[in-house]
Formats: C-alpha cells, sequence, structure tokens
C-alpha cells in the first residue's frame, strides 16, 4: 500500500495551495519542503494584485502597503510619472502570505515535512517513490500514486524527466533597506540595460523609511559581461539620487523562469508555478499565474486519482486547461518582451518621452494590470515608437485578440 495519494514538492504558495485542494477532497497529501521554515528565505519584491490576493485566500493582514501607480526612471534620470486614483497593486509580507497558505493547506488535512529535500524519485508498479535527504545527511523516501512538481525553476521532476526548462533564467538580487524620507504608494522602476540587462532595477515601498530594493540581469544579453547583479545593483543605487541614505537590512537572490513549457505533465507527474514556467514574461511576477496554475494542477489530480488514471495522455489534460486560460498571455508577453531586449537605452528614452504625454499616461493608468499586461500592450502597438517594430514580428493582431480575449474577463 502507497503511504500517500499525491506528494507535492516544494512548501511555496504554489505548492500548498495545490496540496490544500486536493486534501479538501479527503485524499492524503504530503507537502516535502527542503527549508526548515515556510515563507523563509523570501525571494519576492511581495507586489501582488488584489486579485490574486483574492484566489489565495490569504487574509488582508499580510497587506502592508496599497499601490497606486508607478514612477518610470530612464537611462538619463528622466521619469515617467504614473500616479492614478486605484489600487494597482498591494505590497505583501511575504513571509506571512506563504505561512497562511501553508496553514490552509494543513487545515485541509495535508501534512507538511519540513528540511526535506527531494533528490530522485522511482517508478514502481503502482506508483512512485520519492527519495529524499535531511541537512543532517540521513535519507528516507516516501510513496504515492501522483507527484507534484512545485519546486520553482530547478525542478528535480522537471529534470529528472529531461522535460525543457525555460528558454531564459533572469538572475536577481534583492534586499530589504531603511531609506529615510521614502515611502508613499508608488513603485518605482528603472530601465537601463546597462545596469540591468534585459531586465530592470526597482524601489518598493512598504512603509515609512522601509523599502524593498533590486535589480536583474538576463542571460540574453551582454553575455560576456562578468559583473554580478550585486554589483550592478550597488551601481544603480550609486546613479540616482532617490536611493540616496540607503542602508541594506538583509539581502536575497533569486532566478525567475522566463518562456512558454510546451509540456508540463508526464506519467504521474505534474509542475505547477515556476517549475512550470508560469511566470509573467514582462515583470516576472509568478504568484498569480502560479496560483491559477495550481487550481488547474489540483483540479486533474483530484480527476486523475478518481479515474485512477496517471498516464500522461490523461494528464495532458493539465496543460490544455492551464494553456487555454492563460497561454496566450504568456506567449503574448514572450513576444513584448523580445521588443524590449532588441531596444537600447537611446531607443528606452525616446519611448519613455513619448509616451510622457497625458494622452498617453491617460492609456497606461487606464488599461495597467498587474496580472494581463496584454490588455495594455494592445494599446501601447498603437504608439508610433512601438508601432512598425510590432507589425515586423506579427504581434499587433496578437495583441488585439488578447485586448478582446482580456475583455471578457470582467
Amino acid at each position: 500500500m502507497l503511504d500517500y495519494d499525491v506528494i507535492v514538492t516544494g512548501g511555496g504558495p504554489i505548492g500548498c495551495s495545490a496540496a490544500r485542494d486536493i486534501a479538501a477532497q479527503g485524499y492524503q497529501v504530503l507537502i516535502l519542503e527542503e527549508h526548515q521554515k515556510i515563507g523563509e528565505p523570501v525571494q519576492c519584491s511581495g507586489l501582488i494584485s488584489e486579485r490574486a490576493l483574492k484566489i489565495s485566500r490569504v487574509s488582508n493582514k499580510v497587506v502592508l502597503n496599497k499601490l497606486k501607480g508607478a514612477v518610470v526612471h530612464t537611462p538619463n534620470k528622466n521619469i515617467l510619472n504614473l500616479k492614478g486614483d486605484r489600487v494597482y497593486g498591494v505590497v505583501v509580507d511575504r513571509g506571512a502570505f506563504d505561512r497562511d497558505l501553508a496553514a490552509q493547506a494543513a487545515g485541509a488535512g495535508a501534512k507538511i515535512c519540513h528540511g526535506k529535500r527531494v533528490v530522485s524519485f522511482d517508478y514502481l508498479t503502482d506508483g512512485l517513490k520519492i527519495n529524499t535527504t535531511s541537512g543532517d545527511g540521513s535519507n528516507c523516501s516516501f510513496t504515492c500514486k501522483l507527484l507534484i512538481g512545485a519546486d520553482g525553476f530547478n525542478s528535480v521532476a522537471a529534470r529528472l524527466l529531461d522535460l525543457p526548462p525555460a528558454q531564459e533564467k533572469v538572475t536577481l538580487f534583492a534586499a530589504e533597506v531603511s531609506l529615510p524620507g521614502f515611502g508613499g504608494h508608488l513603485a518605482h522602476i528603472f530601465l537601463d540595460h546597462l545596469l540591468a540587462p534585459g531586465w530592470f532595477g526597482w524601489l518598493m515601498p512598504v512603509r515609512e523609511n522601509f523599502a524593498r530594493a533590486g535589480i536583474g540581469r538576463s542571460p540574453l544579453m551582454n553575455r560576456d559581461w562578468r559583473e554580478s547583479p550585486r554589483l550592478l545593483f550597488e551601481k544603480l543605487i550609486a546613479k540616482y539620487p532617490i536611493f540616496k541614505g540607503l542602508e541594506v537590512l538583509k539581502t536575497t537572490g533569486g532566478i525567475v523562469p522566463i518562456g512558454y513549457l510546451e509540456r508540463t505533465y508526464d506519467t504521474r507527474v505534474l509542475l505547477a508555478g515556476d517549475a512550470a514556467a508560469q511566470v509573467k514574461p514582462i515583470s516576472g511576477g509568478g504568484l498569480y499565474l502560479g496560483l491559477k496554475g495550481a487550481s488547474f494542477c489540483a483540479a486533474t489530480a483530484i480527476e486523475a486519482l478518481q479515474k485512477n488514471d496517471f498516464s500522461r495522455a490523461f494528464l495532458r489534460t493539465y496543460q490544455d486547461a492551464w494553456d487555454e486560460d492563460f497561454g496566450l498571455e504568456i506567449r503574448c508577453g514572450l513576444k513584448h518582451r523580445e521588443i524590449f531586449l532588441d531596444m537600447d537605452n537611446g531607443e528606452i528614452e525616446f519611448l519613455i518621452g513619448f509616451l510622457n504625454k497625458p494622452y498617453w499616461r491617460k492609456i497606461i493608468l487606464k488599461y495597467g494590470d498587474l496580472d494581463y499586461h496584454s490588455r495594455l500592450a494592445a494599446k501601447l502597438s498603437l504608439a508610433p515608437p512601438w508601432a512598425n517594430r510590432f507589425l515586423e514580428n506579427g504581434l499587433k493582431v496578437l495583441l488585439r485578440g488578447l485586448a478582446q480575449a482580456a475583455e471578457c474577463r470582467y
């Protein structure tokens, strides 16, 4: 007899969300988390949409700040001020957010086992044997009918099954910082391919005098560049006056997988969240799409358990479900990203200058959406600096179709 119906690798919000939904149907679920404490280390700016908070079912008590717009800084230190009159996103306590979802999973009946890192798995006649190691060097194994890989960009399940990886992995450096005089309700974004090649820098107000900041770099640009993300971060804060007086309190890092995975399933295995590259290509945000992916993953797992069918052919229904819901959004973001990667700092400067007019600021504030970037992208495709690029790669038709589809969601 097998130990569990489902084993989930990764005790983050995506894994706990899927585990919660499956356990709530009466199935035996085990979550294997490699760290000793859920929610640590934090590798996220903590900016999510109110929509994401709602579908997570996490208490509003985790909200630390509500953002009503952004300030975009150009390579030449010009700014595009996008201050709106509605909430575009909320900054949350990510540790508390993760722990809330873990409590939801445990409350539904899922068991959480800390300090267990999955290193391999073996196929059995009627299931899988999941092999783990602990920090003290001890090893143990668990058996199950179905494995859900929610263990991030470097998913063990994905590697062992030789599933195709994300096309791009952006390296991040981030920090919690003390910054005298800084606060408010606007995020600050820094666009400069020399400082953040292929990505951007950010400064997120959490509360008065306290913020989260960071930077990223893409391997698709400046391949010979030897500077680490941390060094690039130091250059960022040295360049822009807004960082004056900054003191780093805590640092972290991470990897953002960017791409569209054609297969996020195999016999007795499903992938969700970063392991499935369910990430917005433009911003790198993974919570909203990951939580939606977890919901589809759980639904497929429940149906597979009911039918006792864990074949690759049946589990494909998971891929079909999430692809139909937000696959086109990811592919649109990738096309949009291609254009950004192809721009130089002069073009970035020109574009931001062009958009810094009342009409375009109004369009951005009206259609800007933290989760559905295609709504705004469809409108910006009409801006002359972008129009030719959109037409060149056939993106304009795709963006219009996405905008129509996005309108149907509201």
